[in-house]
């Protein structure tokens, strides 16, 4: 079943920043009411609900009683929920040996089991036909050095988004888009960052909007659930070096 977002409610966590932001825009121009989640950005976030019509809903997914918090606020505001985006994320460096536990735990939580736990309270408040797209990377294809916590919460989020668009079928869909380069990261330095560009086949980088794209697709491809569109210019398409 085609699902419409005009009008509809769509939520977006992580939607202050970067590719969350980019989404928030997209969802908007095509008419829906967004809800923009956020954690410490408050005065980013109201500034986009209220450029696009929309509202603001603050939760730490970091800890387990984030995601009861915000679809408490979802579910209040009323509406037809339609899509829910799960991309917030963190990308900290740490070698593995310093990784600290409570790293690998807050990751964890934010990344897998916060979304988990958002789609189990929310899937019986969506729209038939609603739609469930995960924001992943390529981390969770290939091992990037530094990064082994996020590497292994982006890919439990791959196998997330495969396993509920089993368990969700056929009332909803679930998929997930994995960007590549499409924002310079700050954690990156110059000389890292170019050796990265240097691998993308397509050679440059992606944009946010490209994204975009991706996810107002997954919402039109009415035959599609449990899958992971990858944009990333070709990066993933050959072995890591």
């Amino acid at each position: 079943m085609l699902v419409q977002v005009k009008d509809r409610v769509a939520v977006v966590t992580g939607g202050a920043h970067r590719v969350g932001r980019a989404i928030v825009l997209g969802l908007a121009a095509d008419g829906a009411r967004v809800v923009v989640h956020y954690n410490r950005s408050r005065e980013a976030a109201e500034d986009l609900a209220g450029q696009v019509g929309g509202h603001a809903a603050q939760a730490d997914l970091s800890h387990p009683e984030g995601a009861q918090r915000l679809t408490d606020q979802v579910l209040r505001l009323g509406g037809e929920l339609a899509l829910w985006v799960n991309a917030a994320s963190t990308f900290h460096r740490r070698p593995f040996v310093d990784a600290a536990d409570e790293l690998w735990r807050s990751t964890l939580q934010l990344v897998v089991l916060s979304p988990a736990s958002l789609v189990r309270r929310i899937a019986p408040a969506m729209v038939e036909g609603g739609v469930v797209v995960n924001i992943l990377d390529v981390a969770a294809h290939q091992p990037w050095k530094g990064y082994a916590h996020h590497c292994v919460a982006k890919a439990a989020l791959m196998m997330l988004t495969r396993a509920l668009a089993l368990e969700l079928a056929p009332r909803l869909r679930v998929c997930g888009v994995s960007p590549g380069v499409v924002l310079p990261s700050e954690q990156m330095d110059e000389g890292e960052a170019d050796r990265l560009l240097r691998r993308i086949p397509l050679g440059r980088p992606g944009d946010p909007s490209d994204v975009v794209q991706a996810v107002r697709y997954l919402v039109q491809a009415d035959y599609l659930t449990g899958t992971v569109v990858t944009v990333d210019g070709g990066l993933t398409s050959q072995a890591p070096t």
